[in-house]
């Protein structure tokens, strides 16, 4: 499927092309990531936490939210929807 093709791709590859993984900062996901390190973040992963086990919209309004963001997921939302 779809879904795991940015899995299933590079394992496929790895034997005859380099494969180099990014620096952390390139993806901050909640599950193996800090809360200190998502300022030094590219790219945020929303993905799922099973910590908290909350719906995905709900997620974006915690995690993308505060000082370290210019507007938070819920004003992007308001924002779109006019």
């Amino acid at each position: 499927s779809l879904s795991n093709l940015d899995q299933d791709l590079p394992n496929y590859a790895q034997h005859n092309i380099p494969i180099f993984s990014l620096p952390q900062e390139w993806l901050w996901c909640e599950s193996w990531c800090s809360d200190a390190s998502k300022k030094h973040s590219k790219t945020i992963d929303l993905c799922n936490n099973p910590l908290h086990k909350e719906p995905k919209l709900d997620m974006a309004k915690r995690v993308i939210s505060g000082p370290l963001f210019m507007k938070s997921w819920v004003e992007m939302d308001e924002e779109i929807k006019r």
